[in-house]
Formats: C-alpha cells, structure tokens, sequence
C-alpha cells in the first residue's frame, strides 16, 4: 500500500543531502528519486519543480530549526549556543543556504515559512529590549542578524575535536553575552 507522507518524506530527506552536495543547479531530480525509491514523476506530482522541491526542502528545515532550537531573547548567548550545536549536527543545512545565496541570489526573495520564523524571531528580540533585557543601542533586526551569523561562522564542524569545538561554543556564548548585554 503507497504512503504518501512517507514517500514525501523519503523524497525531501534525499532532496536535502542532493541539494547540499551538488546545489540547485547541480541537483539531479533522477539521483534524488533513486536515493528515495521512487520515480521522478513523484517529484513532480509533489512539488512540481526541482526549484518548488529546494523550496520545500528549506522549509522543512526552518519547521525543524524552528521546533529544535526555539529563540529565546531573554537568552541570546544561550540562542547562539544551541544555534552553534544544531548547525555542527545539521552541516548540510548551511550548505545548503549557501547554495541559495550563490544560486538564487537576493536571500530576501524567502518562502513564507522562512519569513514568518524571521518575524517571529525579530518581534521577541524587540519585546527583550523593550523589557531593557537585551541592548536597545543595535536595532533588533540586525541584533539578531548578529547572533545568528556568529553562531553560524564555523562552517567546517566536522574538522573540530569536541575540545576545539567546546572552546569555539564558550567564546561564542561569551562574544553573544557581551554584545547583547543591556
């Protein structure tokens, strides 16, 4: 018996390590059906385009980040912490926004999804410096602009030793505290 859910789930798990090896254009819609068990056409009959299957994949992504590795405001060096250690057990997930940016270009042209978790992360920012938690003196926007970037800028996790990354986590906490504090 077919299982929809299933199959989309096999395809966008198989879209996700395609697009991050390879990027948009080098994604291969054939390899990506073989790795899922399926035929191409499901890709198409899913998400209609290899560029509405990227999509779904990023997200996918930002449901997961957003679920995983909720925002908390009132703790941006904490945030930045766990950003840190999701993106060293998720490595292809910078990967693949690279290949968005190289790719598509303008980051601001985002899905929906991606929008809405920006806003909400952006409008708790705000309610932190309006409550005098966090500094007010950097605009929220790029406040939080800061911390995710920081939290992201070690991309070759892997070549770490868990005591290198542990002291890459402590300066990036303590980078985060000073910068967000009041």
């Amino acid at each position: 018996m077919r299982n929809p859910e299933e199959t989309r789930r096999r395809l966008l798990e198989a879209a996700t390590a395609e697009f991050a090896a390879y990027g948009i254009a080098g994604a291969r819609v054939d390899r990506i059906a073989d790795s899922a068990g399926c035929n191409k056409q499901s890709i198409y009959g899913y998400f209609g385009t290899k560029d509405g299957l990227f999509e779904a994949v990023l997200d996918a992504i930002v449901a997961r980040a957003v679920s995983e590795v909720p925002v908390d405001a009132h703790d941006l060096p904490g945030y930045a912490g766990r950003v840190f250690d999701w993106y060293g057990e998720h490595p292809e997930v910078l990967r693949l926004w690279n290949w968005m940016q190289l790719e598509q270009g303008d980051p601001k042209q985002m899905s929906e999804a991606m929008a809405a978790a920006g806003a909400n992360k952006r409008e708790k920012v705000r309610e932190a410096q309006q409550a005098g938690v966090i500094t007010s003196a950097i605009p929220g926007d790029q406040l939080l602009g800061f911390v995710t970037r920081l939290a992201s800028t070690q991309i070759d996790y892997c070549s770490l030793d868990s005591g290198e990354r542990s002291t890459l986590r402590a300066a990036l906490v303590e980078a985060v505290r000073r910068l967000v504090a009041p």
